[in-house]
């Protein structure tokens, strides 16, 4: 990589770029379901949900999804606000290679209709 003027002001143990994963998302979510099956994954609300029970909504949220023709490179509009059924949607689209389009909730009707049709969504999830 070639140094960068703001490179010398970064402390040494910063590196000055990063190699992406190989690996997706969702993969990396069912290694650490594999891994730590019991431990939670997230709190909400006083809630908590371990890593496999994400994975399992996950998976089936994403079967869900591929049954009503999902599929590789479709865009999928989210309208959710921050809760756990943000973060199972998300792992959701991406295990089924589409596009999640994340969406204010709050917008109004002739917004979402704009982003809708902007995007090419087939679906929504609110």
């Amino acid at each position: 990589m070639t140094p960068r003027a703001h490179h010398k002001f970064w402390p040494v143990r910063v590196a000055h770029a990063i190699e992406p994963p190989a690996t997706a998302l969702p993969d990396n979510l069912h290694v650490s379901a594999r891994r730590f099956p019991h431990r939670p994954a997230l709190v909400f609300l006083g809630q908590t949900t371990t890593y496999a029970d994400l994975a399992a909504q996950v998976s089936r949220l994403a079967a869900w999804l591929a049954e009503r023709g999902v599929k590789k490179g479709d865009r999928v509009l989210v309208g959710l606000q921050n809760c756990p059924q943000l973060v199972i949607a998300h792992y959701a689209i991406l295990s089924t290679n589409a596009v999640v389009v994340p969406v204010n909730p709050m917008n109004k009707a002739a917004e979402l209709k704009h982003l809708i049709e902007d995007s090419g969504a087939v679906l929504a999830i609110t």
